[in-house]
């Protein structure tokens, strides 16, 4: 199915006959092979000899995104299994800052290994590149890029996004987007990474294979222009990281994210492999972890974020 996309990624009728010479597949088996698509989300004008995919949004428009985002190189893969995979593999061949951008991803990666569902054209699916000095503490980082990606949006227009610890961006308390943060292993005296990031933009109506309350942009944003979106996104990572090579997680970085923190001073529940602990949000300290205030504690609770998930306490 991901050939059969490859294919189709342009927008362009294809007659039936080409399809199946170019899949080496009967008509029934290609025909499977649309209504298993159609059934994900992903639309199409079928006609009796042809067929149009029809994408979410505007497609990617690659010479506008490599132009706007110079000097880092722009790949745009309209099938493919992970972005943050593409990069990984291609790291020797990579400047920090270059990224890879997809349509639809196959094999998308989300925290702690669960899959994320991708739509043709329906989000912003895209991975970069970038690097640190060997001593430089990466705690934070995604909280960083959270709230970056908050204030792109809130400066296109979009209200009701708000960062949920450590790793997730809400809209009006559902999910909006997911960050990825991958330790790339290349012996070139610095620290390496691929970043993920992946955020719904238009959603298909077919959506079983979410597992939890989700959002899309174009509630708040219904004219919304992707490509340019993905430009101001990245320009604001760029950005802000930077700041944080230089500052860290500072007190001005977490006077932004408890403004920007949905769950701050919010009854939650941090869930651990052993037990659940109940009290109340209070923002993040210099190292990036999550303050709890607990009903049997009189010093915070801290948490990072590989060992525990947040969610608020059920009334």
């Amino acid at each position: 199915m991901s050939k059969l996309l490859e294919i189709l990624s342009d927008g362009e009728s294809n007659s039936f006959k080409k399809l199946t010479a170019l899949l080496q597949l009967e008509t029934k088996a290609l025909q499977h092979e649309l209504n298993i698509l159609q059934q994900q989300g992903i639309e199409f004008e079928i006609t009796q000899d042809s067929v149009r995919l029809i994408p979410q949004l505007e497609l990617l428009d690659f010479t506008f995104l490599a132009k706007s985002l110079k000097p880092y190189q722009v790949f745009i893969k309209p099938v493919i299994d992970s972005t943050n995979q593409y990069l990984l593999e291609h790291l020797t061949q990579l400047n920090k800052g270059d990224l890879c951008l997809a349509e639809y991803q196959t094999a998308g990666r989300g925290r702690r290994g669960r899959q994320w569902l991708s739509p043709f054209a329906g989000q912003a699916i895209l991975s970069f590149y970038w690097s640190f000095e060997p001593k430089k503490s990466i705690e934070g980082l995604s909280l960083v890029i959270g709230v970056a990606i908050v204030e792109a949006l809130q400066q296109a227009g979009a209200d009701g996004v708000s960062v949920k610890w450590p790793n997730d961006i809400l809209l009006n308390g559902r999910k909006l987007a997911g960050i990825l943060v991958e330790i790339a292993n290349i012996k070139n005296g610095l620290l390496n990474l691929i970043v993920g990031i992946g955020i719904n933009l238009s959603l298909p109506k077919l959506t079983d294979h979410i597992d939890q309350p989700w959002a899309e942009l174009c509630e708040v944003l219904p004219n919304l222009e992707r490509n340019q979106l993905i430009i101001q996104i990245i320009k604001q990572i760029y950005h802000r990281l930077e700041q944080f090579e230089h500052n860290g997680i500072n007190a001005e970085f977490r006077q932004k994210w408890q403004e920007l923190d949905y769950f701050f001073g919010e009854a939650v529940n941090i869930i651990t492999e052993k037990q659940t602990i109940s009290g109340i949000e209070r923002g993040i300290d210099e190292y990036g972890y999550l303050q709890l205030e607990s009903n049997d504690k009189e010093e915070l609770l801290r948490f990072n974020g590989g060992e525990v998930s947040l969610r608020k306490k059920s009334t």
